[in-house]
């Protein structure tokens, strides 16, 4: 503070303001060196000045500029190493605030700003300005563990006297705070005078800046002139220069063009909305995965209400392939006359065939549809839900269909005459379908995939493409594809339609360090039935003994807290002590997690009403809400039968209840995970008759304690467990499994470049996905990636579990890089290099490991558990390893040994 108060004093007293040089000689005197040299290269810009800042957006970019009245969390970024500054507008405080009220004890000069009565404009030359600053802005961002200061003056034009004011506050700051980094707004007007207390600039708006309504517009010539002036005077001094540009978040081109060309003045560029709310447009390019799917209809409309997501036929033939394409499946009702998003952010749009809409609806959809067309968003026909003349009419014209769109009569033969092979299922033989028959053909240029023809009983020839793929994107009409299951190969249909780069990676939930993943849950449903077998033990007696006492294997259990306390309909007085006895037993095997499945089993879970099973007359409880049902239930069963350091982990949801939104949403809260009892689709490894065996889904054990209560229920069950045991799964809890569902749907892929990827997510899903034909990472320039495995045509990434996993692909044969190939257990990596590993494994059964990137025929040699080991790799560098249960392993890469023995 002493040199601050140095330069104060000096300037004042030379009956005018020094100049620019003169602030330079000044602090070189005082032995302040330049600072360009100490900011570290950042490779990217975020700047959000919202109060709530995405926090997976703050893991994306090296640096970030943010209120610093911003909430969030630094410690996981900084972790990553990404850095934190706090952009202080110096010239302007808000009345009411804690900086008004020191302002006010400093008495310092201001007056109210025109534009807003309660913003006060402050005067810099006041000689109380710096001491205020440091106080009421830097000192609390400082605090707050904020990296570094960004200086603005906001739209304040400045003076000579101001910018030598800043100068003195950046000299003040530099001195106070050693450790944290400076920038300065570049519309100071400051330049080569501030090499000696600056890192570097902050550009807002070069090009463009802030219209009418909040749009982007364009900043007049002369201000774009002056502002490139400086930004090439201070690179020649050696300072860094950050960028910010405005687009539209519609318009792609724009924004690509506004990065390449800040991105050509040298500057390290972000390109958002004029709101500077962090809304991020590039250069680092996120990847829409929202696939938007209109369905159901007006209340007012149709007199009844809309029918639920879930029986949409998107929902149930479609959501299992789309979300193995990685697209994340957003349901919109057609309620009222805005049941269109104002939005294009969506990579894709299915009009589902619940879609029931008024004449007025179809018009609005059916001029909604070249919007689509223009931004090339691909959109999938699975109905026509054009009724209305007028609208049907412009529909047809705005998608090219020939026909009339409407049901052909009295159909006396229908047959197929023309069909593509390569996306119709194999071993499946294709039908003509009368049922739902349209008079419908598909534009010029469409790809048909199967196209029927029809006569009625007058002789009139209809025809109809059921399937096609087209421009502007696919049709898919088939009413009796949910009874008699569909004809296509919907996976390579719908990536088809989908049509943008195969080569995204995408989130995958099936796989788990190269292997299938596997869970299983036991329904509470059963727990106190007496079984068939000798002495009638309880159901849950028989599964303790014989199936979850033999199997290591990891099992979620729930009970039902009523059943349990032998409140339900027919339970006797003196159950409860026994079947408590019995769940305690359960949950202090090692491999058994614990899971609510509700107090009382309701079937319906709609806030607002009574929500509550069958119960007798001793339950004591007078409440049937939704706390009630989830927070006391998992309250009981952590306080009377768990084991000390276990804890309920899962909802699981009671069979034959679909949970509503507000249930869902209950569980989010209290940070408890979710899953049906039940699933829509078995655990297969690809869907019948699939033309490529690919890996759809995870392999699930769903079961109840009632599936034991005979003896050829508990022998089937028994084979399935041994099975699945004698299989190279990795096993996880039921719970885990639905953070990673729950973490694959909100991951987040940002493009960086050709074959460059940066993922973020919270790391409970740590699997990628990719086509094997886009090549193999790149182990020395990829973050977070643990190694990866070819099956099945597809490359699997393994994560670390990061909050930013940094993913580079290299056609190219990739460079020598221990990496993990498989594993039956998480690993835990704390060394991961060309020759090098230490990791740590932990699970109930002995851990298989296989790694790759040693030298072909070459040796591993190993610590586990600090005893010294050898393994040899084969011929493509592969080492198989089986270590103990809970192992540290710390490896190294050996060229292969000499064959001395063959002398």
């Amino acid at each position: 503070m002493h040199s601050a108060s140095l330069t104060s004093r000096f300037t004042r007293s030379s009956s005018g303001l020094l100049s620019k040089l003169r602030i330079v000689a000044l602090l070189g005197l005082m032995g302040i060196p330049g600072m360009a040299s100490d900011l570290p290269s950042y490779r990217s810009l975020f700047v959000d000045q919202s109060l709530r800042p995405d926090a997976r957006s703050l893991a994306a970019f090296d640096l970030a500029i943010l209120n610093p009245q911003a909430q969030l969390d630094m410690e996981p970024g900084h972790a990553l190493g990404n850095n934190y500054f706090a952009l202080l507008d110096v010239a302007h405080f808000r009345t009411g605030t804690r900086a008004a009220m020191q302002s006010a004890a400093r008495q310092l000069s201001s007056k109210p700003s025109a534009s807003d009565q309660q913003n006060r404009i402050i005067d810099p030359t006041d000689p109380q300005w710096v001491p205020w600053v440091v106080e009421a802005l830097a000192d609390p961002a400082a605090k707050k563990g904020f990296d570094g200061f960004v200086l603005s003056f906001g739209a304040e034009a400045t003076t000579p006297a101001a910018r030598s004011a800043i100068l003195s506050l950046a000299a003040t700051l530099r001195q106070r705070y050693l450790d944290k980094h400076l920038l300065l707004d570049l519309s100071l007007g400051l330049g080569v005078e501030a090499v000696h207390v600056a890192n570097g600039f902050l550009a807002l708006g070069v090009y463009t800046r802030e219209g009418r309504n909040g749009v982007a517009d364009w900043t007049p010539i002369v201000e774009t002139q002056r502002l490139t002036r400086l930004i090439r005077t201070v690179q020649m001094q050696g300072l860094h220069v950050f960028a910010v540009e405005y687009a539209s978040a519609d318009d792609r081109t724009a924004c690509r063009e506004a990065a390449q060309r800040l991105t050509s003045l040298g500057a390290v560029p972000f390109i958002t909305t004029p709101a500077l709310t962090g809304v991020n447009l590039g250069p680092l390019e996120e990847v829409s995965r929202r696939v938007l799917v209109l369905h159901g209809w007006d209340e007012k409309h149709a007199g009844e209400k809309s029918s639920d997501a879930t029986t949409t036929v998107t929902s149930r033939l479609l959501r299992q392939s789309l979300e193995w394409l990685g697209c994340e499946l957003d349901f919109r009702a057609a309620s009222g006359t805005s049941f269109l998003p104002t939005d294009h952010d969506f990579a894709a749009v299915i009009l589902d065939s619940t879609l029931v809409l008024s004449a007025e609806q179809q018009t609005t959809l059916a001029a909604w549809l070249p919007s689509l067309r223009a931004r090339k968003i691909p959109l999938l026909l699975t109905g026509m839900p054009w009724t209305d003349a007028a609208a049907r009419h412009l529909a047809l014209k705005h998608l090219g269909l020939g026909g009339s769109a409407q049901p052909a009569a009295r159909l006396v033969k229908t047959n197929v005459v023309a069909m593509d092979s390569s996306l119709l299922r194999v071993n499946t033989k294709i039908t003509s379908r009368s049922l739902g028959f349209l008079d419908l053909t598909a534009p010029a240029d469409s790809r048909i995939v199967l196209g029927l023809y029809g006569q009625d009983a007058m002789g009139t020839g209809h025809r109809f493409d059921q399937a096609f793929l087209t421009s502007w994107g696919a049709a898919w009409i088939d009413p009796a594809a949910q009874a008699a299951s569909s004809q296509l190969d919907l996976p390579a249909f719908l990536a088809q339609w989908l049509g943008a780069d195969r080569s995204l990676p995408v989130p995958d939930t099936t796989t788990r360090t190269g292997r299938r993943i596997f869970y299983s849950h036991i329904d509470s449903t059963g727990f106190s039935t007496p079984s068939t077998l000798p002495g009638f033990p309880l159901c849950s007696e028989v599964m303790r003994d014989r199936i979850l006492g033999r199997n290591l294997l990891p099992v979620t259990v729930s009970v039902c807290e009523a059943e349990m306390r032998a409140w339900l309909p027919g339970q006797q007085t003196g159950q409860a002590e026994r079947l408590e006895h019995v769940a305690r037993s359960i949950f202090e095997l090692l491999q058994v997690q614990a899971a609510s499945n509700s107090f009382s089993r309701p079937s319906q879970w709609t806030a607002g009403i009574d929500i509550s099973g069958r119960l007798n007359d001793r339950a004591k409880t007078t409440r049937h809400d939704m706390e009630r049902e989830i927070a006391g239930s998992m309250s009981y069963i952590h306080r009377r039968l768990l084991p000390l350091g276990k804890e309920v982990s899962l909802m699981l949801w009671p069979a034959n209840a679909t949970p509503s939104s507000e249930a869902l949403s209950y569980c989010r809260s209290m940070s408890v995970e979710s899953l049906p009892a039940t699933s829509s689709f078995d655990s297969i490894s690809s869907p019948p008759g699939s033309r490529t065996p690919l890996r759809m889904e995870p392999l699930a054990l769903r079961c109840s304690f009632a599936d034991v209560r005979t003896a050829a229920g508990l022998a089937s069950l028994e084979k399935t467990f041994a099975a699945c045991a004698e299989q190279p799964l990795h096993a996880m809890t039921t719970a885990a499994y639905a953070a990673s569902v729950r973490d694959a749907r909100h991951t987040r892929i940002l493009r960086a470049a050709a074959d460059h990827w940066i993922i973020l997510n919270t790391g409970d899903c740590r699997t990628l996905r990719l086509p094997a034909t886009a090549g193999l990472p790149d182990m020395a320039r990829c973050q977070g990636v643990s190694g990866y495995k070819v099956h099945q045509g597809q490359l699997y990434i393994h994560t670390m579990g990061c909050a930013r996993t940094e993913l580079v692909l290299t056609k190219n044969k990739p460079s020598q890089h221990i990496h993990l190939v498989e594993c039956s257990t998480a690993v835990s990596f704390f060394e991961l290099t060309t020759g090098r590993a230490t990791f740590q494994v932990r699970d109930l059964r002995p851990v298989e490991v296989v790694l790759g990137g040693f030298e072909p025929r070459g040796q591993c040699a190993y610590l586990e558990n600090g005893r010294p080991y050898t393994a040899n790799a084969d011929a493509q560098g592969i080492v198989h390893l089986e270590v103990a249960c809970s192992s540290t392993v710390s490896l190294q890469s050996l060229p292969p040994a000499t064959h001395a023995a063959m002398r």
